[in-house]
């Protein structure tokens, strides 16, 4: 599936566009039309919007990876309104190298209390009810954590990777005991094996 973007404003609009140079007819009416439909989706997403704080569903924790970046929104239900257990805007994101394994891994031991501060306010402001974390294979994090050797196929991988995610349930589960915490693995196709 692509995705074409069209510019919703100046700004974003090619330099003829922005400059009022090359403006033909069409031009200003694809620039007008473009205007306008940004216009709408800004009143109908308005709308929509919550409170910062309230009850969401859940924390997304995952990978900085923009390989995965769509399909863990994917995952979450997203597209096209497909909704996953009505998560569809109805959960935090937090995004780190190597997501759950930068947040326990003593590799990146910096970042932790990072990570649980976040976890601490999402709880305070959103009431969440779960923490969903997922890894992802062929991560540049986990090698560094790991080390190459012992992610070098998918079996040491799976196994890797399920250590951390194990640490991240206890880890959570510690601070937050009444938080259910659902972990995986997504494939570089999107796919979530889960763990634990």
């Amino acid at each position: 599936m692509s995705y074409e973007m069209t510019p919703t404003c100046a700004c974003c609009a090619p330099a003829p566009l922005r400059s009022g140079q090359g403006l033909n007819r069409r031009g200003f009416l694809n620039f007008g039309a473009a205007g306008v439909a940004g216009t709408a989706l800004a009143t109908l997403s308005a709308g929509k919007s919550m409170a910062a704080s309230g009850h969401y569903e859940a924390m997304l924790v995952n990978c900085i990876d923009p390989r995965f970046t769509t399909l863990s929104w994917q995952y979450m239900g997203l597209i096209q309104g497909v909704s996953r257990d009505k998560l569809e805007d109805n959960y935090s994101h937090f995004v780190m190298a190597g997501g759950p394994i930068g947040a326990v891994h003593p590799k990146f031991a910096a970042w932790h209390a990072t990570y649980f501060d976040n976890l601490d306010v999402t709880v305070s402001l959103h009431h969440i009810k779960r923490v969903i974390a997922v890894s992802h294979r062929d991560c540049g994090a986990a090698k560094l954590a790991f080390g190459a050797d012992a992610v070098s196929d998918k079996g040491k991988e799976t196994e890797a990777h399920s250590e951390a995610l194990s640490m991240f349930r206890q880890a959570v589960n510690k601070r937050h005991p009444k938080l259910s915490v659902i972990t995986g693995i997504m494939d570089t196709n999107g796919r979530v094996d889960l763990v634990g």
